[in-house]
Formats: C-alpha cells, structure tokens, sequence
C-alpha cells in the first residue's frame, strides 16, 4: 500500500529548501485567507483546504508538494486528498506541526493512550472497532451541543450520525459470528466510548479544545479533522488484517467515508468567522 504522503519536520522542511532550487517544489498553505494574510511562509501560495479538490490541476504532479497550515492537522487532510491522486511522481510532504511550529510555538502534546489492537479473534477486532465509533460519537456529540447554534458546527451533527452508522455496519459482522447476539442499541448503550481513533481520550481532546487561544471554530474543526484522518488510517488498516475477506472491503468503504468526513469538515472552516 503505498504511502500518500510523508510527514516533515519544520527542520527538515528548513534544510530542504536550502538545498533546492524553487522550482523544484511547490510550497501550499491551505489556511484560510485571514490567516495567510495575517502571515505565511515566503513563497507559498494559498489554496484553502476547502478548495483542494476543485483546485488540484494548479499542483504539479512531477515537483514535490510541500503543505502547512496552523497545526498540521488541515494540511495533513490536504496531504492525503493530493497524494492519492494517480501517477503523482513527485513526493508530497505534510510539515508537522504547522506554522505554530515554524514560528517555534507548539501546541500542547496530545497523549495517545492506547493503540488499536488488530490481534486477537475477528470478533475481538470488531469489538474494539465499535468502541472507538462510540467514543467519536461522544466527542462530536459534546462538540455539537456546546456550540449549537453556530452554522458551522452543523457539520459535527452529520458526524454523529455517520459514526453510528459505521458502529451499526461494524456491529452485523460482529453478530453474524455470535449466537443470540444482543440487539444494536444494548451493545451500543454498553460501549464505554471513552478512546476515539488514533487511541485519544475523549475527556483530553476536549479539555485542550477548551485550552486553544484560538476562536473555538478552528480548533474544534480541526479536532474533527484529527480524530477522522485518524479513523481513515485505522480503517484502512483493519481492511489489511482483513484482506481477502469480504470485511475488507467494509472497512475501505468506511475509510472512503472517513475522507469525505474530512471534505465535509474542510468545508466547514469556510464558515469560521473571519474564513
């Protein structure tokens, strides 16, 4: 499977633009236009996350590609939608941890507390598949009802639902391989929920939300933004333990779900006040 972009660090990205000439990469901030006018790096043109998609014929496909934006987590969406396009010859890089870190102020670390166990029975693997939906299904949930009202947190309602309807597709393969399995709603009610993909704490990802300086509608959209590159991720490989079988392509098709979460999430960020 091969890989659609490669993570750099503001260090690395430094050393290769010293190295190579500007025409040799492409140089994409795909922050909003209030941010990049409020500063950029030298160099780089805007293309706002919400417009990588029409936009995508304005990158070449035989230069590298070089993305950032605030934190990393929009252009790491922007990273994956232009690395999986065919015959890209070029190498598209994704700069960690954004302008706060090439301007030297990190945002606080997120502690990841566990990591998706794809060993165990298919059953055990599905299991822990719905718990992670369930703790997504929380966080959007708590996202939607502290800023209802908003327009742009309507986005957060839609993936509510979508979680669920992943935890229900998940859950008939689950029962399929039990006898007298329970009905959805009682395994789904019983779900503790507490970790979402990538193996956050529901309760940490909403406590340093509340920490950002920045207006809430950016940080909480890219905490969306995370927590759905993370479900893609994770999907894609519980599709590999998976190959084969017909849970192989359940589990891509989840994944190809999970990157239209991030089109509708990018989308959303065009609402934020000042977008």
């Amino acid at each position: 499977m091969r890989e659609a972009y490669q993570d750099i660090s503001v260090d690395r990205l430094r050393e290769y633009m010293a190295r190579h000439q500007e025409n040799d990469y492409v140089l994409v901030d795909v922050r909003q236009p209030d941010e990049y006018a409020q500063g950029h790096i030298p160099g780089s043109v805007l293309i706002p996350l919400s417009e990588v998609n029409e936009r995508i014929q304005e990158l070449p496909v035989d230069k590298d590609v070089v993305l950032y934006c605030r934190s990393g987590k929009r252009s790491r969406a922007a990273a994956l939608f232009i690395g999986s396009r065919p015959y890209v010859a070029g190498t598209v890089f994704n700069m960690a941890g954004g302008i706060l870190a090439w301007d030297g102020h990190l945002l606080p670390a997120t502690p990841n507390l566990k990591v998706f166990d794809l060993e165990g029975s298919d059953q055990d693997v599905l299991y822990r598949a719905m718990e992670l939906e369930r703790g997504a299904d929380r966080v959007y949930s708590a996202l939607r009802q502290r800023y209802e009202g908003h327009p742009w947190a309507e986005s957060l309602a839609a993936l509510v639902g979508a979680e669920e309807a992943h935890a229900r597709c998940i859950y008939r393969h689950w029962a399929a391989g039990k006898t007298d399995p329970p009905a959805f709603a009682e395994v789904y009610g019983g779900l503790a929920g507490d970790i979402v993909e990538g193996g956050y704490s529901c309760t940490s990802l909403l406590a340093i939300l509340e920490e950002q300086s920045l207006e809430p509608c950016r940080s909480a959209l890219e905490l969306a933004l995370m927590v759905e590159y993370c479900a893609y991720d994770l999907s894609r490989n519980i599709a590999h333990r998976f190959r084969d079988q017909p849970l192989e392509a359940v589990f891509n098709s989840i994944a190809e779900a999970e990157k239209d979460h991030m089109h509708l999430v990018a989308q959303a960020l065009t609402l934020c006040p000042g977008g």
